[in-house]
């Protein structure tokens, strides 16, 4: 008994130790990696709503037992997860993450403000989702990231500056529609990217409403995007690191169902169109040719750069180095580009002065087409890729014969001496024989000086210059059939060079007092004030020589020159040469006022003038007023679920001065009265005639912009996102005003009239799974924006203004908008194209008053992205899709395929077989000996919907985890695959429903692109 008695109470004491064991109390601490410690951090229990936050020393206590998972958060910091143990004393060091960080605040030129004081409408966009892509200009990653910001690229070319950029809406008919672009505080003279490394790249911000652009005054009303590049921190070890990419672009599909060459033969002989008659053994030794695959190709891209990171106490440094090289899928296209790049901060002592520089060289060589989107059969490789006849080989050309060779295909068959259809051979002949290429050397330089005065008080300046000088050379060789064909009579040499050389010079200077202060912790005052000048000078210059030596001449040497004669002027050189220079100055200030992070206020005004005004009219004067309320910093939320809820609006003016978009200079003289010098004219003399009618009353279009936004987060932001409506009209509009023609001119230009932009966006996020081994994101953004002229000038008493072309200016009516005949299919009677006119009626010849407004723009409606990321125990998966919608254009392309009068020319697409005949009247394509085809080019049969969803980019890869990585000496290491317009749906036939244009015919279509990239840190 006493055995058994002295046995349950030792089984007793062992339960009640081992309960003590399982639940204690354990203390720690939560501290930064440079162990400062972080109060206000949130310490759960996994798996239970049991919590508590930091106190001031970043202490904090939980019950717990061994083996239990605690999860702390800190905004700016990364989740974080740890196992208890049964020491009592559990501390924990957060990680900062960058990425996160770099999202809480917003940038523009002027100052940094943190997320949750902004008043304004802003976006983000880090290295996250630029570094690596293999894109040759970083404005293409930022297509679908940002809600109001359409991007729409127009070219495949490498590095091709035919990008189509708008912010809520186009706002002005004339004048510039692009955003300002600022990089490193130095604004930019064009939008040509091509030369700036993306992988130096550490945030970009997108400033939308009035609040964040009217700082920006005569650059800011289109909207302002701020880019901001890598730099270094104080105290930094030595950071070395390396991304490089490499990958394969091809062409992306058509839908245009193409013939094949013997198919195309039989199709000419049975429609016996154009006298083409083709034998059956011409047809069976018919070629079967894919011009697209011998003109296109897979292309090979990489992209390599090396970085460094570094800081001692008081200077910190970032310097990178890379190189690009990107193949274009059209032959002889390609982008090279090398870059240098050095960050420099810098600090006293005692932390009061710092200055920081920043300094990047760059030089890029790229090899372009020419005359794309026209119909220059003999110069335009898209053109001939696309409808080339089939039936015609590449090996019918002889490089050693151009001219003789190809004549010789002209001439073979008496029927079909045709030069369009001898097309792909004259682009043969260009690729061997003609050079385009240019090359841009690029520099920003920038350097900023700050003083702290003491009380709140400091003082700094800022200088940048932005240098671009550009050479294009273009060289036909004497060899080449172009040469031959265009020899003029007794024209011994023939071929051709010329260079045109560009140079841009800007320089900013920006020099400001700025005063902060907090009254009884509660009240924060933050003031600046701000002088601004620019000063801008461009120089082009030009030549051409007529006639080289073909033993000696080469592209770019200046060497094979022939000298005039007696005889002719066939080979005097042409020269030409032009300057101007540009300059604004301004003056500004704002304040920003916050109360205990609750409600705050933001005002700006800014004076500026401008060179392209009189001096009546050189001022103008833009303004702004923001607020907010933080209404998840009251006591009512305190217990919410919703930990970010914040109401914000804003209201005022930015202006306009590029009236003409002509960048920074152009228009100088539109207040000026200007005469030209014409031929010989009256009596065999020159004329002098007025070809400027000044107006000295001309000003800025100014934009005046209202917006009303939200801000929020719930769960603990693990469901975010924001929403924004916004009104901006723009005033004042550049248009040309009918007056009468007694003065010389039939109109002078002047400022009347407005446009009106609304539209809506929405940005949402949510962490469907967030937990210490995998987390699954959703996000998605999208905007709706609506466009409309609101007053015209020169409108008939309709409110309407039409030049003759396919699109029309209408009061109430978007920009863009086509002003067409309706289309009604085909007569059943005859095969004629069938319209109907303003009554209703289906007829076959209508005129101009038959015309209906559509609707239809080629400015989309709605435009946006969305996507999926995921991260699961190192691994990453992560998508984008982009789509916009109410789009259309021209189809050129596609009304040359079926177009009847088009057989014997160029190739057909297969939907032509349903052309009318007496025993096919239902048929979908006219007769092919219909007499009204011409009306079609005036009527909606070729315009499109151009809408599209499209996978604009997906990457898979796996990062590393630091402790598998010691043994090699790295200290990160990434790899991942990735692809860029992987798939697209659309109703578009074309190869690329995304376009900058309009109308599209035989463009360079942007490219499919699979790649390949590591990462490695050490």
């Amino acid at each position: 008994m006493r055995s058994k008695f002295t046995w349950i109470l030792t089984l007793f004491f062992g339960l009640m130790v081992q309960v003590g064991f399982a639940q204690k109390p354990v203390t720690g601490v939560v501290k930064t990696q440079d162990g400062d410690p972080i109060p206000g951090a949130t310490v759960m229990l996994v798996g239970t709503d049991l919590g508590t936050d930091t106190d001031e020393e970043g202490k904090y206590t939980l019950i717990l037992k061994k083996g239990d998972k605690v999860q702390v958060t800190f905004s700016g910091f990364k989740t974080t997860t740890v196992t208890a143990s049964d020491s009592g004393v559990l501390n924990i060091t957060l990680v900062e993450d960058m990425d996160a960080m770099l999202e809480e605040i917003i940038v523009d030129t002027y100052r940094t403000t943190s997320k949750p004081k902004s008043n304004v409408a802003a976006n983000t966009v880090t290295s996250k989702t630029i570094e690596g892509r293999p894109n040759a200009s970083f404005i293409q990653t930022l297509q679908g990231q940002v809600p109001g910001l359409n991007i729409a690229t127009g070219s495949g070319q490498p590095g091709s500056s035919n990008t189509m950029v708008l912010l809520r809406g186009i706002g002005s008919i004339n004048g510039s529609t692009e955003p300002l672009y600022v990089i490193d505080g130095v604004p930019m003279s064009s939008a040509n990217f091509r030369s700036i490394n993306q992988n130096d790249i550490e945030r970009v911000d997108v400033l939308k409403d009035a609040g964040a652009t009217s700082i920006y005054g005569n650059r800011g009303a289109n909207g302002v995007i701020v880019v901001t590049t890598k730099r270094a921190s104080f105290a930094q070890d030595l950071q070395i690191k390396y991304v490089g990419t490499t990958g394969i672009s091809t062409l992306q599909k058509h839908k245009y169902n193409l013939m094949g060459g013997q198919e195309l033969m039989q199709f000419e002989n049975q429609t016996q169109k154009n006298n083409v008659r083709w034998t059956a053994a011409q047809i069976r030794n018919g070629a079967e040719t894919d011009w697209m695959d011998y003109f296109f190709r897979e292309a090979f891209s990489q992209n390599h750069t090396l970085s460094f990171s570094s800081g001692s106490s008081n200077l910190s440094q970032f310097t990178s180095i890379g190189y690009t090289a990107h193949e274009g899928t059209l032959k002889n296209t390609d982008l090279k580009r090398f870059n240098f790049r050095n960050n420099l901060n810098g600090k006293n002592q005692n932390g009061r002065l710092t200055y920081n520089t920043s300094i990047t060289g760059n030089y890029s060589r790229s090899n372009q087409a020419i005359s794309l989107g026209t119909g220059s059969v003999n110069l335009n490789p898209a053109l001939s890729a696309l409808r080339g006849v089939p039936y015609f080989s590449p090996n019918e050309y002889d490089i050693n014969d151009p001219y003789g060779s190809i004549v010789g295909v002209y001439s073979a068959s008496p029927n079909n001496q045709n030069l369009v259809k001898i097309a792909p051979l004259m682009i043969i002949d260009q690729l061997n024989y003609f050079k385009n290429y240019s090359d841009e050397l690029k520099s920003i330089v920038s350097g900023g000086l700050n003083y702290d005065l003491g009380s709140g008080f400091s003082v700094g300046t800022n200088l940048g210059i932005d240098y671009t000088d550009v050479k294009q050379i273009q060289f036909d060789s004497p060899y080449s059939f172009n040469s031959e064909l265009f020899r003029e009579a007794n024209q011994e040499y023939v071929g051709y060079e010329r260079e045109y050389n560009t140079r841009i010079v800007s320089f900013n200077s920006t020099s400001n007092l700025k005063w902060s202060k907090i009254f009884n912790q509660k009240h924060e005052i933050r003031a600046g004030a701000y002088l601004e000048y620019l000063k801008a000078h461009y120089t082009f210059s030009s030549f051409s020589q007529n006639g080289l030596d073909p033993y000696f001449s080469a592209p770019g040497a200046g060497t094979g020159w022939i000298g005039d004669t007696e005889d002719n002027d066939l080979y005097v050189p042409n020269i030409s040469k032009n300057v101007a220079e540009s300059g604004l100055f301004s003056y500004f200030g704002m304040v920003d006022y916050d109360y205990d992070s609750k409600y705050g206020i933001g005002l700006t005004l800014r004076r500026d003038a401008s060179f392209r005004f009189s001096e009546e009219n050189r001022w103008g004067t833009f303004w702004s007023a923001s607020a907010r309320w933080n209404i998840n910093r009251e006591d009512f939320m305190k217990d919410s679920k919703i930990n970010e809820l914040k109401l914000r609006g804003s209201y005022g003016t930015a202006g306009n001065q590029d009236i003409v978009s002509s960048g920074l200079f152009g228009g100088n003289s539109l207040f000026r009265e200007q005469y030209s010098l014409s031929g010989l004219s009256y009596n065999d003399q020159p004329t002098t005639f007025i070809s400027n009618i000044p107006n000295p009353n001309l000003r800025w279009e100014t934009i005046e912009q209202a917006n009303v936004g939200i801000d929020f987060g719930v769960w603990n932001s693990r469901f975010r996102g924001s929403v924004d409506v916004y009104q901006k009209t723009t005033k004042d509009l550049y248009q040309s005003r009918p007056m009468s023609a007694i003065h010389g001119a039939s109109s002078i230009s002047d400022n009347i009239g407005s446009m009106r932009n609304r539209g809506v966006e929405l940005l949402v996020s949510g962490d469907i799974v967030r937990n210490e081994n995998l987390t699954i994101t959703l996000n998605a953004n999208g905007s709706y924006n609506k466009n409309e002229f609101v007053e015209l000038a020169g409108a008939d008493e309709n409110g309407v203004v039409w030049n003759g072309g396919l699109t029309v200016m209408q009061e109430g009516g978007a920009f863009g908008q086509f002003y067409l005949v309706e289309y009604a299919g085909i007569n059943p009677d005859n095969g004629n194209l069938l319209f109907l006119d303003k009554d209703g009626n289906a007829v076959e010849r209508f005129v101009d008053a038959d015309r209906k407004f559509t609707g239809k723009s080629y400015i989309p409606k709605y435009q946006g992205g969305f996507g999926l990321d995921v991260d699961y125990k190192g691994w990453f998966l992560s998508s984008s899709f982009t789509f916009v919608k109410d789009v259309w254009r021209f189809d050129y392309d596609y009304s040359s395929l079926v177009h009847p009068d088009n057989i014997g020319n160029w190739n057909m697409s297969r939907d032509m077989y349903d052309y009318w005949t007496p025993t096919n009247r239902n048929a979908s394509m006219p007769s092919v000996n219909a007499t009204n085809m011409p009306y079609q080019n005036f009527s909606d049969r070729n315009i499109r919907d151009a809408s599209y969803i499209r996978l604009r980019f997906a990457t898979l890869g796996y990062n590393f985890k630091q402790d598998d990585l010691r043994f090699i000496g790295l200290s990160g290491l990434r790899v991942f695959a990735q692809a860029e317009n992987l798939f697209t749906w659309s109703k578009w036939k074309g190869w690329d429903a995304e376009s900058s244009r309009g109308s599209d015919q035989s463009q360079y279509p942007t490219p499919k692109t699979i790649s390949f990239g590591v990462e490695v840190q050490f």
